[in-house]
This record gives structure tokens, C-alpha cells and sequence, in this order.
């Protein structure tokens, strides 16, 4: 390896930038795709049950009729709730052995494959949903299966790519780009649905299933595992990247040897699981669960649900990059100590929004304005969580671990992500305010819960069993 160059090559327009970019628009694409359903179902769902059969036709004229008119489906609350909760059950699966294989294998290939596989899904959920209701549920937990591989498989990559006084900025790119997502499917998917282009609701679909393909081409084409294999990077900035990560870079036999004993002892590990639980819990209510809120409670129709639900997601992402970039400036600055950084961010990421759910429980469509101002800073200040609260921690503890350990949390807290909008079903039968009041209780209740355990249990020095051999070695 070359002698290791001191200076700290620029941030802007280097391959750490780029990449950071990519996982943007990655995150961005995986949450379009796990959204989509949120926004096109409100115009999915006739209101008035209608029962069309078109038993007789050819299967190229069913799916002509899928392009020239807005097809329906009599779908009860209960049905809903399983198919906007159906995408949070693959991730349990794929999520742990995604992280382990990506260890083995290497990022670039499994977040690939990976978008490639949901992208197609995605461009198939219209004619699965027009077939049946059952084919419907099954794409969508295929979709859940195949992302489940993202989240821990990009921990991994960052393992390589981000130094740690660069850490809370790059990973604040990366997964603010989910919050676009968001943003732009509720925006774009609400004039798509309200509109007569391929159908209606159904372009949603195709849209964000294109946008996945468009990616996955620029991705193989750009992207490495690490500096040492990336093309087109210059010495200084690869050799600043290596000697920052040095303690992240682990032989291929211990990357087989994964302490799962040790990992799973960790109090700090044990602490994000407890975190990860809330945070998808109330994320996952907002992102699935919000363009209904909107509809049944406050009374907006589709064009204008979707242009309103845009814009907490709009400003989520700008506190995420501020959050980000801000903590890391005070890392930087020596002035304050990295693991209170993080939990004093972190709390601000729980509690306010947590704050938010009292107003929400005495909303309703006369109270619109106090309504939406409480989902926007829920919303917003939501974005402290990932520029500087628990989701960048696990790359704090974590090392080259980090991916397999964000998978097991993120399993389990996907548990939570799918009760979310499954709770809804079963408790707003009547979409009533009083039934959805006690959907935003349990919310304060779980988000208390969540600030909480990092205050007390959060560290940010990386675990012993997660440095590599030379580490421990000059540690002894």
C-alpha cells in the first residue's frame, strides 16, 4: 500500500460523494417502491362495491384493460391494513442473512440484484393486484424479501467507505434520499393516480419500478466494494479512506467468523434492536399509513393528499442533512463528546415528535391546519434519528458488523413496521377520530420508549469484537 497522504482530500466532487449520491437515489428508489401501495390504493379502492368479472377475455385483453381504465377492488379495511403491512414481512427474513452474505460477498453485487428483482416486481404489481387479491399480497411480500438485503448490505459499504469524521455527513446523504422517496411518490403518485395516463393508479408502479432499472445500470457501471478495488479514484483520497477505516478492514476468515454470541451480549446492540422497534414503529405509520390518515380524518382528496403529504417528507430530509452535517462539525470540534452528540440528537428525533401525537389526537377534518402542522413536524424532526441519532450509531459500534447487526435490528424492528398500518386496519374500522387517537397514543407511548433506552444504554465507541485482529493486537 502507498505511504498514506495526511492531508484530507476535498469532500465535494470525490468517489466518497458520488457513492453517497448513489445510496441517496437507492434509498430514494427502495422507499418509492415500498410506498407506491400508500398513495395508489386510496384510489385503488372502490367506495362502492362493484363485482366486474371479465372471465371470458384473452389474457392480452385483460391486461389491455388494465392500461384504459382505472380498475377498482372491494378491499375491507382488514385487507388493507395486510397489504400495506405485507411489504414489512420479507425483511424479516432476508434481512440477517443479507447482511452475512454481503459480508462474504460484498455489497455491490447483493444491493444490485436486489433493486433489480424489486424494480421488475414493482412493473408486475398491476397485474398481479387485477388477477387477484392473493397474487396482489404475494408480489408485495416478494418486494419486502428482496429489499430486505438494502439496509444492512449498505451498512456494510459504509463500513469501507465513510471515515469517522465524515460518518454522520455521508450516511445523512445516503439516507435522506428514503424521505425523497417518500416525498416524490406521494407527489407525483398523486396526480398519476388522479389522472387517466396507463390507467390511473397503475403508472405509479411502472414509474418506480423504471426508475429502479435506471439505477441499477448506473450502479454496476460506478461502484466498488472498497477504495482498493474502486477505478477512477485517486491515491490521496483512497489512501485517506484506508488508513480511517483501518480498523474496519477485516481478513476474509474473520469476515466468516462472525461473534454472534458477543454480538447478540452487547448491551449496546441490545439498545439499537430496542431502538430500531420504535423508530420503524412511527415511520412506518406516517410513510404507509399517512395519505389514509388524510383522506378519512382531514378530508383531502387524492391530488391534494398527495401534494401535502410530499412536504413533511420534503423538509425530513432537510433536517436530515442539517442533523448530520451539524453533528459532525461538533464531533470535529472536540467540544462535546461523540456519544453525547448522539443522544441528545437522538432524543430530539423521539421526543418532539412524540409531542406531536398529543395535537394529533384532537384533530380532525375542522382542525385541519393544526392537523397538518403536527404531521410536519413530526415528520421533520423524525430526521434527527437518521442524521445523528441510532441509525448512524451502528456504524459507531458496529465496524464491518455493522451490516449484519443493522439486519438483526431492523428484523426485529420490522416487526413493529408492519403491526403499524396493521393496527390501523383493525382499529379504524370506522374511520372514526376517537379510533385513530388510539393509534397516535401507542405512538407516544413507543417513541418515549425509544428516546429513553438510547439515553441510557447508547455508546459510540466501536465494540472490541468488532475490530480486526491487528486492532486488538496494538490494544493488548
Amino acid at each position: 500500500m502507498n505511504t498514506v497522504n495526511e492531508t484530507h482530500p476535498n469532500l465535494i466532487c470525490s468517489i466518497r460523494f458520488w457513492l453517497a449520491l448513489l445510496c441517496f437515489f437507492l434509498n430514494a428508489i427502495h422507499f418509492m417502491q415500498r410506498v407506491n401501495l400508500s398513495i395508489a390504493i386510496v384510489s385503488m379502492i372502490n367506495v362502492q362495491s362493484t363485482n366486474e368479472t371479465i372471465v371470458e377475455k384473452s389474457n392480452f385483453t385483460e391486461i389491455n384493460y388494465i392500461f384504459q381504465k382505472k380498475q377498482t377492488f372491494d378491499w375491507s379495511k382488514q385487507n388493507q391494513g395486510l397489504l400495506l403491512s405485507a411489504i414489512s414481512i420479507g425483511p424479516f427474513f432476508t434481512q440477517i442473512i443479507g447482511g452475512w452474505v454481503a459480508l462474504i460477498l460484498g455489497p455491490r453485487l447483493m444491493l444490485f440484484f436486489s433493486i433489480l428483482i424489486s424494480s421488475i416486481l414493482t412493473m408486475v404489481t398491476p397485474i398481479s393486484a387485477y388477477f387477484s387479491f392473493y397474487g396482489l399480497l404475494a408480489v408485495r411480500i416478494m418486494i419486502g424479501l428482496s429489499q430486505g438485503v438494502v439496509t444492512s448490505s449498505l451498512n456494510l459499504l459504509w463500513a469501507h467507505w465513510a471515515p469517522p469524521l465524515e460518518r454522520s455527513t455521508l450516511l445523512a446523504i445516503s439516507n435522506s434520499g428514503s424521505l425523497i422517496g417518500n416525498a416524490l411518490t406521494f407527489l407525483i403518485g398523486g396526480f398519476l393516480c388522479a389522472g387517466d395516463f396507463l390507467g390511473g393508479w397503475p403508472s405509479v408502479f411502472y414509474l418506480t419500478g423504471l426508475f429502479g432499472l435506471l439505477w441499477c445500470f448506473l450502479w454496476i457501471l460506478t461502484v466498488y466494494d472498497s477504495p482498493s478495488d474502486q477505478k477512477c479514484i485517486s491515491a490521496e483520497e483512497s489512501n485517506y479512506i484506508l488508513e480511517k477505516t483501518t480498523e474496519q478492514i477485516f481478513k476474509s476468515e474473520q469476515k466468516r467468523n462472525v461473534p454472534w454470541k458477543k454480538i447478540f451480549q452487547s448491551k449496546s446492540v441490545l439498545c439499537l434492536i430496542v431502538s430500531a422497534l420504535c423508530g420503524n414503529f412511527g415511520i412506518s405509520l406516517f410513510t404507509v399509513c399517512l395519505p389514509t390518515y388524510m383522506k378519512e380524518i382531514l378530508d383531502f382528496d387524492v391530488k391534494l393528499n398527495g401534494e401535502l403529504c410530499a412536504i413533511p417528507f420534503l423538509s425530513c430530509w432537510l433536517f436530515i442533512i442539517l442533523s448530520g452535517v451539524f453533528s459532525d462539525s461538533l464531533i470535529k470540534s472536540n467540544k462535546f463528546e461523540k456519544i453525547k452528540i448522539r443522544k441528545l440528537f437522538n432524543s430530539i428525533g423521539f421526543l418532539i415528535p412524540a409531542l406531536t401525537f398529543i395535537g394529533l389526537i384532537y384533530t380532525d377534518a375542522t382542525r385541519r391546519v393544526l392537523g397538518f402542522s403536527m404531521i410536519l413536524i413530526n415528520i421533520s424532526f423524525s430526521g434527527f434519528q437518521y442524521g445523528s441519532g441510532y441509525l448512524v450509531n451502528f456504524n459507531d459500534i458496529g465496524g464491518v458488523y455493522s451490516g449484519i447487526i443493522y439486519g438483526i435490528a431492523n428484523t426485529i424492528g420490522n416487526l413493529s413496521a408492519a403491526l403499524a398500518p396493521f393496527l390501523v386496519g383493525i382499529i379504524t374500522k370506522n374511520k372514526t377520530r376517537e379510533e385513530w387517537s388510539y393509534i397516535f397514543i401507542i405512538s407516544l407511548l413507543v417513541y418515549v420508549v425509544g428516546a429513553v433506552v438510547f439515553m441510557i444504554f447508547a455508546k459510540s465507541e466501536t465494540e472490541k469484537w468488532a475490530k480486526n485482529n491487528d486492532e486488538k493486537k496494538n490494544e493488548m
